[in-house]
């Protein structure tokens, strides 16, 4: 018995020791640039293949220990990749817009871990659509399609506060 706490202590300061030594633990496996152009949000791009790879992403996050995520760093990477195209609001409009999803983001919201490497990535990737003017074309149809009142996300998108736009989407009860 003894042993075998050894064992599980010892794979959790492996992981920790691991994760610290990478540039990007897990920040990298939601890689989410701004888009290119002045597209309406319903041009923004976001295929049913991308909607299927956003929720295995958000149902590993959801689903799994870091330990289990270490060892699906490196295919969860690969799906980052591939919906590097999808703008930030779609990605969240695609995990908010689906109750199990949604769920999912509360238990990646209460790991202190997972919810930082998540807002990592979405943070950034948001405030450079900010930077740009980008969030201000877009974020009453976002609203609409997580079925929110779009003023009560409005001074999260004034104030860049995105931590607290997600905290408020997953808990909305629409």
């Amino acid at each position: 018995m003894l042993l075998r706490g050894f064992f599980c202590f010892s794979a959790l300061v492996l992981f920790f020791a691991v994760s610290s030594l990478q540039a990007q633990p897990l920040a990298s496996i939601i890689k989410i640039p701004p888009a290119s152009k002045d597209l309406s949000y319903k041009d923004l791009i976001c295929t049913e293949t991308d909607k299927m790879m956003i929720a295995e992403i958000i149902t590993a996050l959801g689903e799994n220990g870091k330990l289990s995520l270490l060892m699906k760093q490196s295919h969860l990477k690969e799906l980052g990749a591939r919906i590097s195209h999808v703008h930030p609001l779609k990605f969240l409009g695609v995990i908010f817009s689906h109750p199990q999803l949604k769920s999912y983001m509360i238990i990646v919201f209460d790991d202190y871990f997972k919810r930082t490497n998540f807002m990592d990535d979405l943070g950034p990737a948001l405030s450079r659509e900010a930077e740009k003017g980008k969030l201000d074309l877009y974020w009453k149809d976002f609203a609409a399609e997580v079925k929110v009142p779009p003023a009560n996300i409005k001074p999260f998108f004034d104030n860049r506060d995105w931590e607290n736009l997600v905290r408020y989407l997953m808990h909305y009860d629409n």
